[in-house]
């Protein structure tokens, strides 16, 4: 006999042919044995071909039935009436043409020449630069073509942060970039700080990218700047205001580490919205301050531009109006001009020969007095402190020379100073200034 064991379902996955079964009852339709479904969304994908007889022309008619499970009917799945015709074609050149027109380039035609469709090509071109930058709370009209980056120089509006220099393309980039900027002073030494000026020297070797920022910003507003990224032998002396937001630059300086004709300035740019509050005399005055310090006189590189020499020859001036008038009538050499200002002797023949000071002796060929209108002298010192009251303090100065050996050693032997003329001059205070502040950049 027989013993028939009933078979228990299997636990887990359904049969294969119950989940065709669902499948099928889903969309409302038997499914045979032996029969293939295809997946849903394959299916919801298929397109049938209708021909249109009476139009002339095929269109693609999507199947209502399984398309996006009958959600969207056939008119609105129907895609082709948002291609472009030929009026929006006609609209879209007339607003490039146009563009480009205003923009200085030539329009394209239909059948002749097209338009640039790379940035480089359009930069090329239309001659794309940077005419205003947005510079902490203020928007700087630019002087000149600073070359900035292919990507930067077709945007006519740059937003640079004042504390370390970046410049951005658009606004939401520069706010979101102040808000996460830690850096609130330059990347440097601060040397100097009387009330809230203050100055820092950064080394272009180890602030690389700083520097290039701060050439590529000091090239808009210098036309015979050249140096723009070897920045590596050269110091800078960032000027600073300081407030309760950090330090806020107002201009700067640089000089070469080692220069072998002596110069102490190689070029000095104030932002225009600094400007005329006397920062260039006192960044002029700081530089010869350092020369001062180092035991060598100095002077800025040549050749000067218009306004360099304007401010310069207004510094010299001063300086040595000041050392003559406190003489009281002694004789004094022009050596001894060139150990109390620092200045060279070149520099102090050149400005006493300007202002008409420098005569020759009757019967004594080759020698010179300095003839001084005291008068004269008195009313221009007096008119260039009340324009200019603002002074460098050398007490506040906490600086070292760059390689003071190596500077000694190397400097020529009619430009150095005496060792007892440097120490002396080291910790003197000379009043330098100039009565033309109309431009601080040279």
């Amino acid at each position: 006999m027989a013993v028939t064991t009933p078979v228990k379902p299997r636990r887990g996955r359904p049969p294969k042919s119950a989940t065709k079964a669902a499948a099928a009852a889903a969309e409302g339709t038997e499914a045979d044995e032996g029969t293939t479904l295809e997946p849903a969304a394959k299916r919801r994908r298929t397109y049938t071909k209708k021909s249109k007889a009476a139009e002339g022309g095929t269109s693609l008619e999507l199947d209502e039935r399984v398309f996006f499970s009958n959600r969207l009917s056939a008119q609105e799945a129907d895609t082709t009436q948002f291609i472009p015709g030929g009026e929006d074609r006609s609209m879209f050149d007339e607003a490039r043409a146009s563009a480009c027109i205003a923009e200085g380039g030539v329009a394209a035609t239909e059948g002749g020449g097209t338009t640039p469709s790379t940035p480089s090509a359009v930069a090329g071109m239309v001659g794309y630069q940077v005419k205003k930058i947005r510079f902490g709370n203020y928007i700087i009209d630019s002087w000149y073509i600073s070359p900035f980056p292919d990507e930067y120089s077709r945007h006519a509006l740059l937003y640079i942060c004042e504390f370390c220099l970046k410049y951005m393309k658009s606004e939401y980039t520069f706010k979101r970039h102040c808000q996460k900027c830690m850096l609130r002073h330059p990347p440097g030494d601060e040397i100097y700080r009387d009330d809230n000026i203050s100055v820092f020297e950064v080394d272009g070797r180890k602030n690389k990218i700083y520097c290039q920022n701060l050439c590529l910003i000091g090239k808009m507003y210098l036309d015979t700047k050249t140096l723009f990224y070897d920045v590596e032998p050269f110091l800078f002396y960032i000027l600073c205001e300081y407030d309760a937001q950090g330090y806020h630059f107002a201009g700067y300086y640089s000089k070469e580490k080692r220069s072998v004709q002596g110069y102490n300035l190689s070029c000095i740019m104030i932002l225009p919205s600094k400007q005329r509050e006397g920062y260039g005399k006192l960044l002029i005055e700081f530089s010869y301050l350092l020369s001062k310090k180092e035991g060598v006189p100095g002077s800025p590189e040549k050749p000067l531009s218009d306004f360099g020499l304007l401010s310069y020859r207004s510094y010299w001036r001063r300086a040595i109006y000041e050392i003559l008038l406190a003489c009281g009538g002694a004789t004094v050499s022009i050596e001894d001009l060139a150990g109390q200002t620092g200045m060279t002797v070149d520099d102090i023949i050149s400005t006493l020969q300007t202002d008409g000071m420098l005569h020759r002796l009757p019967g004594t060929p080759g020698n010179y007095a300095i003839v001084a209108d005291t008068k004269k002298t008195e009313e221009y010192v007096r008119k260039a402190r009340e324009k200019n009251p603002r002074r460098i303090d050398p007490s506040k100065l906490r600086w070292a020379p760059f390689l003071i050996k190596a500077t000694l050693a190397t400097a020529p032997p009619d430009r150095r100073l005496s060792t007892s003329t440097a120490a002396a001059i080291g910790g003197t205070h000379v009043n330098v200034t100039s009565d033309n502040d109309d431009d601080d950049d040279e």
